[in-house]
């Protein structure tokens, strides 16, 4: 299997860490162009989302400590990637969670599937 590239792993790391920027999280343009057409989601919450249903999503504030905690980005076949961190709360005592996500490049990389576990740290 052919591994993921250092500047391949910099770009997954940029883009997961965009998620967590409000400036891009919240702009419809940016997240068109990054989320699949089959993109779904289970949030820490245990709720599942949709494409449409993330993009409809309003803003909120943004409680994340960045460079996301123990990031790393595998391939788990060619042109597909496996990522994953830990998010940590920057002010909240609660709210850290386990995160995956499969990212797929399609001559970009583009996020598939992202899933929240809830944990304590």
């Amino acid at each position: 299997m052919q591994e993921l590239t250092r500047d391949e792993v910099l770009t997954l790391q940029a883009m997961e860490e965009a998620m967590w920027r409000p400036e891009t999280r919240f702009d419809l343009r940016f997240m068109g162009a990054v989320l699949a057409d089959e993109f779904a989601e289970v949030g820490r919450s245990g709720r599942t989302f949709t494409r449409d249903e993330t993009l409809a999503l309003q803003p909120v504030e943004i409680d994340v400590e960045l460079p996301l905690t123990d990031f790393t980005a595998v391939a788990i076949c060619e042109d597909v990637a496996l990522v994953r961190y830990t998010s940590v709360p920057t002010r909240a005592v609660r709210g850290a969670a386990h995160r995956t996500s499969v990212w797929v490049n399609d001559g970009r990389w583009r996020l598939r599937f992202h899933q929240a576990t809830p944990t304590d740290i």
